[in-house]
């Protein structure tokens, strides 16, 4: 029997990031990788061949010459004490944090001789690197506000750790043909995340049961596609066996000679539907005979968050302060006075000292954790209502010189991380971002109902790619952005692409269809500008889809 803690997150003395993994030895795999820098360093391995070493464990070079590290954050749920160890260590060795769409934490600008060192550091705080990149299972998904939204069927972060879990303990999730990702989602509204995972959990509960509906084969990249639905109504006790089934399945039939045919999506293109199924259930079938069922225990109750300030500012901006409420400020299930507050990071980016305010922030106001947001932001879960002048405060004083409050347009896009640090990029994300930014801070302050939805369009609905790979999940955005260079006059130009609309119509998902042709950035803005604009005015429609969060 496997048995997995359901912790509430609302609870002091019970945390998500209390809940125990166990964690595989490593010393020897860091042993080798700490030899494969000293190579490199000394200029007796090269770039390629470090490539093969690192990626598996999320390392990446990039443009730069400096390298990437990235760390698997299980459901986007870290402590505080955690994140105050990671900027320790950033101030010690140099580098700065980037929040990924995927729930994962980035270090970036690590020189190549402390990038060993730096991970070695960071699994003492018990932050993996296993499986950060490469052909692996990739870091699990879980809904940001699970357990803690209005809208969720129930919690759904506990079976991400329960997939993590199981899934480290297994040899072939390491050795996969491509990487596959897995996302478990909690509400309907997230239907059309669950359907673009390799392998999609969506919370839902049949005659007082709680189960999942289950998605497989969907996927972002180049020919982007949704899943098929495996099972409509899933008993969340077979949840791990279905993923380890879909796992071993990928690893024993994915194409391992193509690495551009590689994905799981692929496998099912080339099988077909029927064949894809049927296979599937041979593998089901020899699963549930060696691993038991999931047996979760019943939850914790809810307690309320304290009430932990009596603060005033005779100086505090009321007008402003007013508006950041009106967009960061969520509620919960658990009444008026408990709340989320969402803080807007501009471009995913912190330095050490940074991270270490806002984690110092989230303590001092209860919450022993942060979650990662796919949008790129971060998320206090839970905190008392009387919390938020402090917390407002903190942000526009403390932390002026970043734009955590939303002040501008710049840096709350989601883009990929472009082609100025991905080796493999084609344009520049962030500057096509920045371009619609500076054309629509025309419409700052947010002083009216139409541009509060206009805020919201921006920060939820937006998704810039660099290239063809849709790191930022452009094709399943309200509207997506795909940027690629092409020829004009015998010279790489930047161009680009809309794509709109992607949602779930009559129960079923689809993505962004292209809207006319490749154009120049320079072409493109006023287009995007005056969709979102025109978006926003329609009051109705900009609500009733705010909620959805689309999460690659």
């Amino acid at each position: 029997m496997i048995v997995v803690y359901l912790y509430s997150p609302i609870i002091p003395q019970f945390h998500y990031s209390n809940i125990p993994e166990k964690r595989n030895t490593m010393k020897q795999t860091y042993s080798d990788l700490r030899t494969a820098f000293e190579a490199y360093q000394q200029g007796t391995l090269t770039s390629d061949k470090l490539k093969p070493i690192a990626a598996p464990f999320g390392i990446y070079e990039q443009r730069n010459g400096l390298f990437m590290l990235r760390i698997r954050v299980t459901g986007g749920v870290i402590a505080c004490t955690v994140l105050k160890g990671i900027a320790d260590l950033l101030e010690r060795e140099g580098g700065t944090v980037h929040l990924t769409s995927r729930q994962d934490i980035q270090l970036h600008d690590v020189p190549a001789e402390k990038a060993a060192r730096l991970v070695e550091a960071c699994d003492l705080l018990g932050l993996p690197f296993k499986g950060g990149g490469g052909n692996t299972y990739r870091n699990i998904l879980a809904s940001a506000r699970s357990g803690i939204a209005e809208e969720g069927l129930f919690d759904v972060y506990p079976y991400a750790v329960a997939l993590n879990q199981t899934m480290k303990e297994s040899e072939k999730a390491f050795q996969l043909p491509r990487k596959l990702k897995i996302g478990v989602f909690a509400s309907e509204q997230e239907r059309l995340s669950a359907s673009v995972q390799d392998l999609g959990f969506l919370a839902t509960r049949r005659a007082g049961q709680d189960g999942f509906a289950v998605y497989a084969g969907g996927g972002m990249g180049r020919d982007s596609a949704i899943g098929i639905t495996l099972f409509d109504f899933l008993p969340v006790t077979e949840v791990l066996r279905v993923a380890v089934a879909c796992m071993e399945l990928f690893h024993d039939h994915g194409d391992r000679t193509n690495r551009n045919q590689a994905r799981i999506r692929y496998l099912l293109k080339r099988l077909g539907q029927e064949d894809f199924k049927k296979l599937f259930s041979e593998y089901y079938a020899e699963v549930q005979k060696r691993l038991p069922p999931l047996t979760l225990p019943t939850a914790i109750a809810h307690v309320p968050a304290s009430k932990n300030f009596s603060f005033s500012n005779d100086a505090m901006d009321s007008a402003a302060y007013d508006i950041w409420k009106a967009i960061a400020v969520l509620p919960t299930r658990f009444g008026d006075e408990q709340v989320s507050v969402r803080i807007f990071v501009p471009y995913g980016n912190l330095k050490a000292a940074e991270l270490r305010v806002l984690a110092d922030l989230a303590l001092q106001c209860g919450s022993e954790q942060v979650n990662l947001l796919t949008t790129q932001d971060l998320l206090i879960p839970i905190v008392h209502r009387s919390c938020l002048p402090q917390i407002f405060d903190v942000l526009k004083h403390e932390l002026a010189g970043i734009d955590l409050l939303f002040n501008s347009y710049k840096g709350h896009l989601v883009t990929c991380v472009g082609a100025t640090v991905c080796k493999i990029g084609m344009v520049d994300s962030s500057a096509v971002a920045d371009a619609i930014a500076q054309a629509l801070d025309h419409y700052l302050p947010a002083d009216t109902p139409e541009k509060l939805n206009l805020l919201r369009l921006v920060a939820d609905e937006v998704r810039i790619s660099g290239c063809p790979n849709a790191c930022s999940g452009h094709p399943m955005a309200r509207l997506g952005i795909g940027c690629i260079n092409q020829k004009v006059d015998g010279e790489l130009r930047p161009h680009a692409q809309l794509f709109c609309d992607a949602g779930v119509s009559n129960g079923q998902p689809h993505l962004s269809a292209p809207t006319g042709d490749l154009s120049t950035i320079e072409a493109l803005v006023p287009k995007v500008v005056d969709l979102l604009t025109s978006w926003a005015k329609v009051a109705g429609a900009s609500c009733s889809r705010v909620s959805r969060v689309t999460t690659l």
